[in-house]
């Protein structure tokens, strides 16, 4: 989030604080006219994505072309988290839409899902210069926005595509040949570890197993459908 924001929202939080002071008669003070920086937040994905688009919190805003909020469906129970946009990507404003996105496509439709009935985001929303991994301090800047998502879009399931989503949504570092293949928690949801789909473009091997990994997704989701 950008210190612009927190300003603004620090500064709204006194106004109306010195207001209701004002009301009980504790004190009178003037309280000036209120300008936020981008419109406040009213809990929707709009607004979060509001705050991202205006987001200068990390180097990363110097280099990019576009913010990559997210895409799909906010009511989605399945949710994909990348590590953060690539070229086509950082061009488009949207995630996964160069080679490794299209394998996502066809991995989503093999579950027997649309691309717009999930939701598609990454743990950093801008580019990375030449691709790199993002690093700490870039995801921590991001973190508040990852986090938003979920709230709101409440998945079922949430899958992580390679090691550096893993890294900035569990904070594990494990090989991910050890983290994937089982559901772990975070924050009440059911999350599955997989390979990246640019490291199966790179490694084809590995697509086997992390079909095995989508199957489990696959027959989880069905379980609970049939449950509800």
């Amino acid at each position: 989030m950008s210190d612009k924001v927190s300003r603004g929202r620090l500064r709204e939080q006194v106004a109306d604080r010195l207001e209701q002071l004002q009301k009980e008669g504790v004190w009178v003070l003037s309280i000036p006219e209120r300008e936020l920086d981008v419109p406040a937040a009213d809990g929707s994905l709009e607004s979060v994505e509001a705050e991202a688009l205006a987001c200068v919190a990390c180097r990363l805003h110097e280099t990019r072309t576009k913010v990559v909020f997210g895409v799909g469906s906010p009511n989605a129970r399945l949710m994909f988290i990348g590590e953060g946009p690539g070229r086509d990507e950082d061009l488009q404003g949207e995630p996964f839409v160069g080679r490794a996105g299209q394998l996502l496509d066809k991995i989503i439709a093999a579950m027997g899902f649309e691309r717009e009935q999930v939701y598609i985001a990454n743990a950093v929303k801008c580019r990375p210069p030449q691709n790199r991994d993002p690093q700490a301090d870039e995801v921590s800047a991001c973190k508040s926005f990852l986090i938003r998502q979920v709230e709101i879009i409440r998945p079922e399931i949430i899958v992580l595509l390679g090691r550096s989503a893993v890294g900035a949504v569990l904070d594990l570092s494990a090989p991910l040949s050890r983290l994937r293949g089982n559901f772990r928690d975070w924050n009440g949801v059911k999350v599955m570890c997989t390979y990246h789909p640019a490291y199966l473009l790179r490694n084809p091997s590995a697509k086997a197993m992390v079909w095995e990994d989508m199957k489990r997704v696959r027959d989880t989701l069905a379980a609970s459908g049939e449950d509800a």
